[in-house]
């Protein structure tokens, strides 16, 4: 019996040993390391830091022309008061692509890129045209609201020529945003900062006004 417990000893000892022995083999060979799955979260984070960075500054570099955008939207109404009072039809095609033909003109002189040009000017006439039809539907069911005097629309011209002009000089800053993968990012954080102080129509207005800056 002693003998037995013994032998059993001396087995247990051995076995012990050689498990110990195993596990030094297998931490000194580096088969363990549990280090890079425990890194890789903290490496993500970073990423969408630097990501959520990158937006912010672009939407920052935006608000010169999202400023623009608004004051030009801001105009839609005292257009279409005139318009109302006058008669005109909202569309004005041979106006229209004057205006653009004038802004693309600006920017060839300039050097901003004129497609950009092109298509942001496009969006501004857009948008004027569905906030001023949405206050002539407006108007016309309800006709105690509508206007019964309105500014000179050749003045009120004037000052989108000139919204129109700035914009051109402000787009040859921020092309290189409206090329960028996260373009739509940007325009999203840049519509977010303004559109609170807007109405629901001016709001859609501004959704289209911004509808074609991004190159894709």
């Amino acid at each position: 019996m002693e003998r037995h417990t013994r032998t059993a000893g001396r087995r247990t000892a051995m076995t012990t040993a050689v498990l110990l022995s195993l596990i030094a083999t297998v931490v000194g060979s580096g088969l363990v390391a549990a280090q890079p799955a425990i890194a890789a979260p903290a490496a993500a984070d970073t990423t969408t830091a630097d990501t959520s960075a990158t937006v912010g500054a672009d939407a920052g570099r935006l608000s010169g022309v999202g400023d623009l955008v608004v004051s030009r939207l801001a105009l839609a109404e005292p257009v279409a008061e005139s318009k109302w009072l006058s008669g005109k039809p909202i569309a004005d095609p041979a106006r229209e692509q004057a205006v653009v033909d004038a802004g693309v003109a600006r920017a060839r002189a300039e050097g901003v890129d004129p497609d950009l040009v092109s298509r942001v000017l496009r969006d501004q006439i857009a948008a004027s045209k569905l906030v001023q039809r949405g206050l002539f539907t407006r108007w016309t069911h309800e006709p105690w609201s509508a206007p019964t005097t309105a500014p000179d629309l050749t003045a009120v011209r004037t000052q989108i020529t000139q919204i129109d002009d700035d914009l051109v000089d402000r787009l040859a800053a921020v092309a290189p945003i409206a090329a960028a993968p996260r373009c739509a990012h940007a325009v999203d954080a840049e519509r977010h900062r303004v559109e609170s102080g807007l109405d629901s129509l001016q709001r859609k207005g501004l959704h289209v006004a911004w509808s074609s800056f991004c190159n894709d």
